[in-house]
């Protein structure tokens, strides 16, 4: 039998209504086995979704620490009615991949690591362009652009690092990527500004103090 072209098997896997097979086999090659090498990483997308009941098998991890993250990530994703985001990575200089795994949709309140800090910046832009659009709500941060080359700067990082899910919402609807509020109530923008503030980048807490300004005036 010859085997699909690598192109194809990718497409598979993008597609959550037909990768059943193909997760369980990787998972198995995973965590069960331990091989962190060869074609079937090779094939494997960047970043694909799974549902979680595919992951429901016993002992498909053999370790616990493996289990504990597996099953984590399984009871999250059934309570928002999402899926499991897995997202792979690779040392090319030791030939080894591996997974990580996270709970898409995104949410606000969500811990923001290197696999979904993409889709917290595209809810940040979300925000700005919502604030924008809206000035008498919570002020118009982009009002101060012109005045403040720094704001500036970190508005188009923001939107940068934002854009990079676009391709992604090219195979995926939006909902199934990021959950958010569009009316951006205060609970969500205070979770938005506690996720800003605990970033790792240094900017963030400056933005975030940016944010609180332009609102307390506003108030």
């Amino acid at each position: 039998m010859s085997q699909k072209p690598a192109a194809t098997v990718a497409q598979d896997y993008i597609n959550p209504n037909k990768n059943q097979e193909l997760v369980l086999k990787l998972f198995n090659t995973y965590y069960r086995s331990h091989n962190h090498t060869g074609k079937i990483y090779e094939d494997l997308p960047d970043m694909f979704l799974a549902k979680p009941e595919v992951l429901m098998v016993k002992d498909l991890a053999t370790r616990n620490s493996d289990k504990l993250i597996l099953d984590d990530c399984i009871q999250r994703a059934h309570a928002r009615n999402g899926y499991i985001n897995v997202t792979k990575f690779y040392n090319p200089k030791l030939n080894y991949y591996w997974l990580e795994l996270n709970v898409s949709p995104f949410m606000l309140g969500d811990a923001v690591n290197e696999s979904n800090k993409s889709e917290f910046f595209y809810l940040l832009s979300r925000f700005v362009d919502y604030v924008k659009n809206n000035p008498s709500i919570y002020g118009d941060l982009t009002a101060e652009l012109d005045s403040d080359k720094d704001l500036a700067l970190m508005l188009r990082e923001i939107n940068k690092m934002g854009d990079k899910l676009l391709p992604l919402l090219s195979l995926y609807p939006e909902e199934a990527l990021v959950a958010f509020n569009p009316k951006w109530p205060p609970t969500e923008v205070n979770k938005l500004l506690m996720a800003l503030k605990g970033n790792e980048l240094s900017w963030c807490e400056v933005f975030a103090e940016s944010l609180i300004y332009v609102m307390g005036r506003k108030a």
